[in-house]
């Protein structure tokens, strides 16, 4: 029982996180470019939608952990050449998706203090940059659910 919860307990945490960086790119392309609901999006709302994106990421590698230790109890720490690669691909998706994720947040770290000193010209060219990053982490995280579902299965 506590494993299954675990375990979904992981998917939902992916989901949360993709989720999250899913509503940060709709968001950022229905806002107009250098409109002032950009720039309180860019100041106010990015920050927290980032931020819910790394709890459950930190959610997320805590219970994979667990269930990776979970399944090779079960296995004795025996799998197979296809799991390994999987984990191997989810693991670095992983990685790049918390750079890119660190990055984007250094970019609205950044735009923040400028928007704070009253400069709004650099919005625009941020938030393109950090919708980009964000689109690349839903790319990653689907990328990574689809395979956590083959995990899940062998």
């Amino acid at each position: 029982m506590l494993s299954s919860a675990i375990l979904w307990t992981h998917a939902a945490a992916g989901a949360i996180w993709v989720g999250a960086c899913a509503c940060f790119v709709i968001a950022g392309l229905a806002l107009s470019a250098g409109s002032d609901e950009q720039r309180n999006f860019v100041a106010n709302a990015a920050p927290k939608i980032d931020s819910l994106g790394l709890v459950a990421a930190v959610v997320l590698i805590v219970t994979g952990f667990i269930n990776l230790m979970t399944a090779g109890a079960a296995r004795r720490f025996v799998f197979s050449t296809a799991f390994m690669t999987v984990l191997a691909i989810k693991i670095a998706l992983f990685i790049v998706m918390i750079v890119v994720m660190m990055w984007s947040m250094r970019v609205g770290a950044v735009i923040k203090a400028v928007v704070a000193r009253g400069r709004n010209d650099a919005v625009p060219g941020a938030m393109r940059r950090m919708v980009r990053a964000h689109i690349a982490i839903v790319a990653m995280g689907g990328l990574a659910l689809i395979l956590g579902t083959w995990l899940m299965g062998s």
